[in-house]
């Protein structure tokens, strides 16, 4: 079984807890800001998919400890990273720390990318090219205090991107952190829902998502397509089964309104987008 780290907003550990032992996750256990959990590739394909509250779902490659950037660099090139992904693929180097010790998070992303492509030199004699805004391939650095984490992420762009919203608003709230707060509010479908301030829509959409059981990621694509481990028959299967379940749109006890008939506009035009007229 592969290793799977799910980051979320703060507060939300719980119910992103829930939502992944709903598709199967095994050894769960949160943390600040997510959810260690473990399973088969079709665990994470469903995460992806069905989870409405994280952000990404990133694949544990390895972990070891570091004094210093050489340190990780050695931990990185001795990676198999052409066995995860072809060379053809772009991709791009994201650190992230606490309680670090080194003076340069931009050199440690410098030296990992540096791994990476020595890596591709020395097993394909060619190395991938790197893309920092939209890359097909995403290797994620987490630096503790003297451990050094890296990462694949299965995710590609933020899973609060579901992949239909067509209209923003000044101060967009974020998809996932919309149902997040559905979830701490004890709000179930049926139960009447009135948003006064409904802006572009995000929790409309979100409450008749979950009401209509539409998983929030089937209107989107994901990174662990772009990766060599993808099965496109099981991906297949877990969609379809997804897409299934959904029901029909219907008329619901969900309620939206807006002081600005331009925010009402913005919200008509996304809820449409998102087949719920």
């Amino acid at each position: 079984m592969n290793k799977y780290f799910a980051i979320c907003p703060r507060g939300l550990e719980e119910h992103l807890l829930e939502e992944l032992r709903a598709v199967g996750a095994e050894e769960l256990r949160s943390t600040h800001g997510g959810v260690f959990f473990s399973g088969e590739w079709s665990v994470c394909y469903r995460a992806n998919l069905e989870s409405r509250i994280a952000t990404r779902i990133l694949w544990h490659i390895v972990k070891g400890p570091y004094q210093k950037e050489e340190d990780i660099y050695r931990l990185a090139v001795r990676q198999l990273w052409p066995n995860h992904f072809d060379v053809t693929r772009t991709m791009r180097v994201v650190t992230t720390a606490i309680k670090c010790p080194l003076k340069s998070l931009d050199f440690v992303t410098l030296r990992v990318k540096d791994a990476v492509c020595d890596r591709f030199r020395e097993d394909r004699g060619d190395r991938p090219n790197i893309e920092t805004r939209n890359p097909d391939v995403s290797i994620h650095v987490f630096l503790s205090e003297n451990e050094c984490t890296l990462y694949l992420d299965t995710s590609g762009q933020p899973l609060w991107q579901r992949g239909f919203r067509k209209a923003s608003v000044d101060a967009p709230l974020k998809e996932n952190l919309a149902a997040g707060i559905l979830k701490i509010t004890g709000w179930q479908p049926g139960t009447p829902l009135v948003d006064p301030m409904c802006g572009s829509g995000t929790f409309l959409i979100e409450a008749a998502q979950m009401a209509l059981d539409v998983a929030p990621g089937l209107g989107r694509g994901f990174g662990f397509e772009k990766l060599a481990s993808f099965s496109a028959g099981s991906w297949a299967g877990v969609r379809d089964a997804a897409a299934a379940r959904a029901q029909p749109p219907r008329e619901l006890p969900i309620y939206g309104s807006d002081h600005s008939g331009r925010e009402v506009a913005r919200c008509k035009e996304n809820l449409q987008a998102a087949k719920l007229p």
